[in-house]
C-alpha cells in the first residue's frame, strides 16, 4: 500500500513546469516573432496603401460627380510629399488664409468651404502623394495665375460636363511601395496601377 502511493505523489509533485522548460517556449517564441514581424509589417504597410488607394479614387469621383450635380466646377489638390488633399468649388480654391473661416472642429482640417465632407482629409498613416503630374488648367490660369509656391499640388478641375483635368497621382507608403492612380480628362475615368516599387518623378 506504502508502495502504490508514492508513484501517485511523485506525479503530482512534478505536475508544473521548470525553469528550462518555460525558457525553451520563450525562446521559440521570440523567433517566431522575429521571423513574422517583417512580414506583418509588410503587410499593414500595403493595406495603408491600398487604403490610400481607395480614398484618392473615392475623392476623384466625388469630386466630378459634384460637378456635374451641382453645374459648378471642382477642384482637387493634394500636398506634395504630404498626406493632406482638398476638394473645394474652384472659386474657394485660392482663398487667402486670413480670409478663410476657421477650420471645422471636427477634422482640423477641411474648412467650413468644404463642399464635400470626405471621411478622412488625409491618407492613411505612412502613406503620402510622392508625385502628381496634372495638365494645367486655362480656367485656374485664368483666375488665379501661378499656383507654383503656394504649398499644394496644381488642381486638378472637375467641370459640370463631365470633362477633368488629365492627371497622373503617385503614392508611396513608408517601405517604398507606390501605386499609381490616372484620371482621363475627356471620360473622367480613373485607374490604379497593382502595387510596385516605382520610383516617383
Amino acid at each position: 500500500m506504502i508502495h502504490a502511493t508514492a508513484p501517485r505523489q511523485a506525479a503530482i509533485r512534478r505536475s508544473g513546469f521548470t525553469l528550462i522548460e518555460v525558457v525553451l517556449v520563450m525562446s521559440l517564441l521570440v523567433i517566431i516573432a522575429s521571423i513574422t514581424l517583417p512580414f506583418l509589417g509588410n503587410s499593414f504597410s500595403r493595406a495603408h496603401l491600398n487604403a490610400a488607394d481607395d480614398i484618392l479614387r473615392d475623392a476623384l469621383t466625388r469630386g466630378r460627380m459634384t460637378a456635374l450635380q451641382s453645374g459648378e466646377i471642382q477642384a482637387f489638390r493634394c500636398e506634395p510629399k504630404g498626406a493632406r488633399f482638398q476638394l473645394v468649388a474652384l472659386d474657394k480654391l485660392s482663398l487667402p488664409e486670413s480670409s478663410q473661416p476657421p477650420p471645422d472642429t471636427t477634422d482640423g482640417e477641411h474648412s467650413a468651404q468644404d463642399i464635400l465632407r470626405l471621411s478622412r482629409p488625409r491618407l492613411p498613416d505612412d502613406v503620402i502623394f510622392a508625385s502628381a503630374d496634372i495638365a494645367s488648367s486655362n480656367q485656374v490660369a485664368a483666375l488665379y495665375g501661378s499656383m507654383g509656391n503656394s504649398g499644394w499640388s496644381d488642381p486638378i478641375v472637375f467641370n459640370p460636363d463631365g470633362t477633368t483635368s488629365d492627371a497622373s497621382i503617385v503614392l508611396q507608403n513608408n517601405q517604398g511601395q507606390t501605386i499609381r492612380v490616372t484620371l482621363r480628362g475627356v471620360t473622367g475615368l480613373v485607374t490604379s496601377s497593382a502595387v510596385s516599387n516605382e520610383a516617383p518623378q
